[in-house]
């Protein structure tokens, strides 16, 4: 019986880990483009102007824009578990700034994510506190 429990704890366990690997596979190489901050629609002073975030899976790094500014920085990933480290950014003033500072809040408090129907979820404590689209450009 012990050995039928660890053959199913062992053949469950590899399921997540797999579903986990193809989850940060699907992060990298990808724009991701930012839809909703805190529960609210991302708009922006100029139209033209996007908020985004992308991942290099293989250094560990994050980099993006965050309304006014360029950020980088590293991040942990385990499972669906997801911690960033403070964030680098440059330093450029816009009327935007604002929005920025909350987006870079909001990363400090990320714990997990979601990816589904090309849509990436950060959760701070189960609750989503940002959504992004998969971008078509690079």
């Amino acid at each position: 019986m012990k050995s039928f429990l660890m053959l199913l704890f062992i053949i469950f366990g590899g399921i997540g880990s797999c579903d986990s690997a193809k989850e940060a596979a699907e992060l990298k190489d990808v724009k991701w483009m930012l839809e909703t901050l805190n529960g609210e629609k991302v708009k922006l002073t100029d139209s033209t102007d996007k908020m985004f975030i992308q991942f290099d899976i293989a250094e560990k790094r994050v980099n993006g824009r965050a309304a006014c500014n360029r950020f980088f920085g590293n991040f942990e990933l385990n499972d669906s578990k997801l911690k960033f480290s403070p964030m680098g950014a440059t330093r450029m003033a816009c009327p935007d700034l604002a929005k920025e500072t909350e987006f870079f809040q909001m990363l400090d408090k990320v714990d997990s994510f979601n990816l589904k129907d090309n849509m990436l979820s950060f959760l701070s404590q189960k609750e989503v506190v940002a959504t992004f689209q998969k971008s078509t450009e690079n």
